[in-house]
Formats: structure tokens, C-alpha cells, sequence
């Protein structure tokens, strides 16, 4: 998820006042109700009042600063090293499993050369012999006459060592990640419609250690499958997430269309009329045509979930006929008379 000042538009020195003027201006601009035609505004407007419900509260806000937490509030683990660590561990646990012809240097190379070397064979697999080549010669052009290193924009030179070698680590990882053979696991979950429809991001357990966060796009539908990816193939197959939407108090979901009742009084199915209803992105105001009886269905286009063209489903409201709760005698007066003419 996006930076909260980056989505409010603010710095990070920015005041209460500069948050809650951006928060204002933004709310009015992507409130689902003023953009009835973009089925992207409610996902953009909850990620706008989630940055501000971040950044207008002292606490969350330190936290963020100081990294104790993430964009969406989560606590953050920073990663434990150990003191002596050797950055290029790693790397190079991987590289000896490598044919030997892929892997530079000799048996009797130093300890600090194959360093060099690995580190060396990391950036041509990740950013390519051209990256590689302009290591090597800005690492000779940055060191002055008396030998020490000066600045310079090669890949990684001028970082926190640790911090740049487990960035490119992981992109080497990532390109050349081992195919495996283990089965997916099988799993589900329960969101709610909202969350179906402005989308939702949770987590999962790979083993008992390895967590790893996936997103439910926005207008997921019910039974959809999702596959997440596993962060370690060699121990763990890929893991496939059937989503399921929670029972709602007003709405159904089919495909990525809604369902919903509305009572209605005998006179307003009889003469017509017009009702507010609560949508799944806001209220909207629905008319009734006359004489529409309990198997009325009214159809409001692009009131439903979002789908992968661009658009939306359709709203289905089923009107219920209700009589009053109390007995009205000039009703059953009318019911009387109307049955009388209908046998004369």
C-alpha cells in the first residue's frame, strides 16, 4: 500500500490542519457518490480515509515515522542480524549449489576475492553485464589518492551494505526461483461484501514462520479462487484461497451482481412512488412504478460489484407489498366495497 502522505498528497512535515485540509478536499472529490460511473472511487476514497484516519492521530502517525508500523497499521518486524554477520552469506550458499563453470574464481581464491566475485556475478544477474562493467569501473574511479572509496552512483555502492545485499538478494531470488513439484494447499476465507467491493489485502502461514500478505481484488465474487505464490517452493507448494462473501443484513451477491428486498405500502405498489435506498457504495434514491406487485424486480445498472472489464454489475431490488401493521378500517372499507362491485 501506498505512503498515507503520498495518498493525501501532504509531506511528512505536513501539520493537522494541512492533513484534515487535503483529507476535506480529496473525500469530496472521490466520494463514491459523486462518481457514480467509476467503479475505481470507492477503493480510492477508503484508501484516502484510511491515510488520514493514520495520519490524524499523534500515536499512529509516530509510529509510522519511526517504521514501528506499515501503511495499514501493522506492526513492523525489523529483521534481527547478527553483529558479525557476512553479507555475502547467502549469496554465496546459493552460488554453491550452482554448476561450477556458472561460479567465478578458483579453489585457492581468498576469502575477500570470492566476496568480490560473487557480489560481481549478483549484479550481472540482476541488472546485466552493463551494470556489471560500470561497477567495476566507477568502484576504481571512486577511491582517491589515498586509496579510500569517495561517493559514487554505482548499483549499491554508497548504502548500507547489509540493506543493499538483501535487496539484491532478493531479486536474485525472485528471477531465479527453483520450480517445485509440492502440491498447493487449499484454503478459504470470509470478506465481507464492502470489502468485495473496494478490495481487501489479508494474510497467510506458510509452515508456522512464514507469513505472507496477498491482495482480494476489488469485485472479487463469491467462489472466486485466488493463488498465492510460495515464498519458499522448496518447502512449501503454492497455496490456493477460495473466497467466500460473510451474509450481509441487506444485500446478496451473484456473479458480481446484488440482491436486495424493500418493503413497499399497498398505495405506493398500487400509485407509485420512489424510495432511499442503502446501496452497497451509498444511498440512491429508487422510483416505483405503478402497480408493481411483490414479483417486481427493479434493475439499477452499475450498482453492483466492480468487474474485470471496467464496470460494474446490476442492483436488483425485490419489492415486498406490505400491509400496515395495524388494521386500517377504511382499507378493509375499500377491500369490502371493490369486492362487491367486482360481483355485481
Amino acid at each position: 500500500m501506498r505512503s498515507p502522505y503520498t495518498v493525501l498528497g501532504v509531506s511528512s512535515t505536513a501539520k493537522s490542519g494541512d492533513i484534515k485540509s487535503a483529507y476535506r478536499q480529496l473525500a469530496k472529490i472521490w466520494h463514491p457518490d459523486q462518481n457514480p460511473d467509476n467503479p475505481q472511487a470507492g477503493n480510492r476514497f477508503a484508501e484516502i480515509a484510511h491515510a488520514y484516519k493514520l495520519l490524524i492521530d499523534p500515536d499512529l502517525r509516530l509510529r509510522f515515522d519511526n517504521g514501528h508500523i506499515d501503511a495499514m497499521g501493522r506492526r513492523q518486524k525489523p529483521p534481527v542480524r547478527e553483529k558479525t554477520a557476512n553479507p555475502f552469506r547467502a549469496f554465496k550458499e546459493a552460488m554453491a549449489t550452482a554448476p561450477s563453470g556458472s561460479r567465478p574464481g578458483a579453489a585457492n581464491q581468498s576469502s575477500d576475492a570470492l566476496d568480490e566475485a560473487t557480489f560481481e556475478d549478483m549484479v550481472v544477474h540482476i541488472f546485466g553485464d552493463a551494470a556489471a562493467k560500470k561497477t567495476r569501473e566507477q568502484a576504481a574511479e571512486s577511491r582517491d589518492q589515498n586509496g579510500q572509496r569517495t561517493k559514487t552512483d554505482a548499483p549499491g555502492m554508497d548504502e548500507d551494505p547489509l540493506t543493499t545485499l538483501d535487496t539484491l538478494f532478493k531479486k536474485w531470488k525472485s528471477r531465479h526461483r527453483p520450480k517445485t513439484g509440492l502440491p498447493p494447499t487449499l484454503h478459504q476465507i470470509e470478506i465481507s461484501l464492502e470489502a468485495a467491493f473496494a478490495g481487501h489485502e489479508q494474510e497467510i502461514v506458510f509452515g508456522d514462520t512464514e507469513t505472507v500478505t496477498y491482495d482480494v481484488p476489488a469485485g472479487t465474487i463469491d467462489g472466486a479462487e485466488i493463488v498465492v505464490p510460495s515464498p519458499n517452493p522448496q518447502m512449501h507448494g503454492d497455496a490456493i484461497v477460495t473466497v467466500r462473501h460473510q451474509e450481509h443484513t441487506r444485500l446478496r451477491s451473484s456473479g458480481s451482481d446484488l440482491h436486495g428486498d424493500h418493503p413497499i405500502e399497498l398505495a405506493e405498489a398500487v400509485l407509485g412512488g420512489s424510495f432511499v435506498y442503502d446501496g452497497i457504495d451509498g444511498p440512491l434514491r429508487i422510483d416505483v412504478p405503478e402497480w408493481s406487485g411483490s414479483d417486481t424486480v427493479l434493475q439499477i445498472k452499475d450498482k453492483g460489484l466492480p468487474t474485470i472489464f471496467g464496470k460494474r454489475g446490476t442492483l436488483h431490488v425485490h419489492l415486498r407489498v406490505m400491509l400496515p401493521e395495524k388494521p386500517d378500517p377504511h382499507l378493509k372499507d375499500l377491500m369490502r366495497s371493490s369486492k362487491k362491485a367486482w360481483y355485481l
